[in-house]
């Protein structure tokens, strides 16, 4: 069995974050070609740099162009005995999106035999409420032009303000009362050793159950 071929196909794209200036200029360097022929290059079609390759050569091939700042790909060459069903498949760059969503295509539905039948007698009339009876007879309108609410004057206050002063910038208004610390007798307490148990744990007997008198009437 032959050894499988790859053919490194080039659509005029700049690598990921490279800019398309700095791709083209490494393109030209590495196929020495003139800047006319470079721009035909970066044109966005699809064009075949190499036509056959092993695998380990396309991908040192794609990994050199990668470095320079150029975007290929590798598409698998049909072999002779592979069947002609067989779809044709290539290599991506890593981080490429490979399934692209499905718009699904505009449908024309024939809705001229279909219709509506609606039976107007089946529908309920709604009772069309009363609306309230409200005695305004007592409200009028004032058309004066006195003020409705008059005006009070209040009188303002005569606060003494002699015997106030002003404290310094940054003084304390309210004094922190302070409390006493509590004398606690602490002559009668005694410190164990590290690793002493503290608490002993206390065995309970299991109590015994007599169950002689017990029986099991299966029927």
């Amino acid at each position: 069995m032959s050894e499988q071929t790859f053919k490194v196909v080039f659509k005029g794209k700049a690598a990921r974050n490279v800019e398309l200036a700095t791709a083209k200029a490494n393109f030209a360097k590495l196929f020495k070609l003139p800047p006319a022929k470079v721009e035909v290059m970066f044109d966005g079609k699809e064009r075949t740099l190499k036509k056959s390759m092993s695998m380990d050569k396309a991908n040192h091939f794609r990994a050199v162009l990668k470095k320079a700042g150029i975007r290929v790909s590798l598409v698998k060459n049909v072999m002779e005995e592979e069947s002609a069903q067989e779809q044709e498949w290539h290599l991506d760059d890593p981080g490429t999106r490979i399934l692209k969503p499905v718009t699904a295509p505009d449908r024309h539905i024939e809705t001229g035999h279909l219709k509506v039948d609606v039976e107007f007698d089946k529908l309920e009339d709604k009772p069309q409420a009363d609306p309230p009876e409200v005695d305004i007879d007592h409200i009028f309108i004032d058309q004066s032009e006195d003020p409705i609410v008059e005006p009070k004057e209040v009188e303002i206050p005569n606060i003494d303000l002699s015997k106030l002063k002003m404290e310094e910038v940054g003084s304390i208004i309210v004094k922190q009362k302070k409390i006493a610390t509590p004398d606690i007798p602490v002559d009668d307490l005694t410190l164990d050793q590290p690793g002493k148990q503290l608490v002993e744990k206390k065995v309970i007997e299991e109590p015994e159950i007599d169950i002689s008198s017990i029986s099991l009437d299966v029927q």
